[in-house]
């Protein structure tokens, strides 16, 4: 068990690096910049663009919700309105807070509107997490092929997909005899010293029951559809972006690249809101096809402002009909959290 001391140093710890992070990101992004220029490059905003890019990301969202009813199926039938609300505020809690604190969250707002159990919830996530790498790993695999890029990036591309891919047969085989995988990850667990081995074990048990939202081979294709659906929609904000600031560059290639190495950004560890991560990912992306980096920190800004507002809006409205207030819920996450540590 952490001491109250070790979390905090841990804590403290962690903050430092996302803090860190953001500030190398803010300037590589940002470092030689134009001002004048990028006031230019966001005078000329077709709003038309930034309008359909918003109702895109609502969708996006509402596609989550719809994937993760999938996901909790097993537990029963979940309406699709409560996962959409803690959709809403675990992204808007990912904005505004440190060390992604939506992500537990969202879990506990799902299981206290659904009463859907807590490692379902959150064995549901981290299924969630696998699903958005796989689709991830294929797109940047397909897009390797179809795009020249470095055979290092090609290589890369391959072994990540095959990891993925082994991950998904390993929790498949799980599956297949839970019950035996639960009595031998009790075993496992039970070498462990003191009070860990049990926890460990109930843990390590009430994961692979929640995974039972993979039973099949059907859920599985289903699930695969909804990741698709929710990347291609991303991939349309971004292809927005491009055409509400008039860019040069090849809207699906860019659309792609925008979409995978700002993906790749954000899962850094950073300070709240995806400042500087999301810029250094745009800066990055669009400099393949011979972007200024004006206007490339321009697509950044009109893209990250967009979905600030959205996760912002949606969440506010998704609290405005719950009960419990923000502080309450996030509160509640953290002692679930602490709950779950060894």
């Amino acid at each position: 068990m952490l001491q109250h001391g070790d979390e905090g140093l841990s804590t403290v710890l962690r903050m430092a690096i996302a803090v860190t992070v953001t500030g190398g990101c803010l300037y590589f992004a940002l470092r030689d910049a134009h001002w004048g220029e990028i006031r230019e490059v966001l005078g000329r905003t077709r709003y038309s663009w930034v309008a359909l890019m918003a109702v895109i990301s609502v969708l996006s969202v509402y596609l989550r919700a719809l994937r993760w009813r999938v996901l909790l199926a097993p537990a029963g039938r979940v309406a699709v309105a409560p996962l959409f609300s803690a959709t809403s505020v675990g992204f808007m809690a990912n904005m505004l807070l440190p060390l992604r604190a939506g992500e537990v969250i969202r879990p506990v707002m799902a299981a206290r509107r659904t009463g859907v159990p807590m490692s379902t919830a959150f064995a549901s996530i981290v299924l969630e997490r696998l699903f958005d790498m796989l689709l991830l790993f294929a797109m940047l695999m397909v897009f390797s092929i179809a795009v020249p890029v470095s055979a290092t990036l090609q290589r890369a591309s391959y072994v990540m997909s095959a990891v993925i891919i082994a991950v998904f047969i390993l929790l498949l085989l799980l599956l297949r005899n839970s019950e035996g995988a639960i009595v031998r990850l009790r075993g496992w667990a039970g070498m462990l010293p003191g009070s860990i081995g049990p926890r460990v074990g109930d843990i390590l048990a009430s994961f692979v029951t929640g995974l039972s939202g993979i039973n099949d081979g059907r859920t599985v294709t289903v699930l695969l559809g909804y990741s698709l659906a929710i990347w291609l929609a991303i991939g349309a904000t971004f292809a927005c972006g491009i055409l509400a600031l008039d860019v040069n560059a090849p809207l699906l290639a860019a659309s792609v690249s925008l979409v995978l190495i700002v993906a790749a950004f954000v899962a850094l560890p950073q300070a709240p809101g995806y400042v500087g991560t999301w810029q250094a990912g745009c800066v990055t992306a669009l400099a393949f096809y011979g972007v200024s980096r004006e206007v490339a920190i321009g697509v950044s800004l009109v893209t990250h402002i967009v979905q600030l507002l959205v996760v912002i809006v949606l969440g506010g409205l998704s609290l405005a009909t719950d009960s419990m207030r923000f502080s309450e819920m996030v509160a509640l996450a953290h002692q679930e959290e602490k709950a779950d540590q060894p």
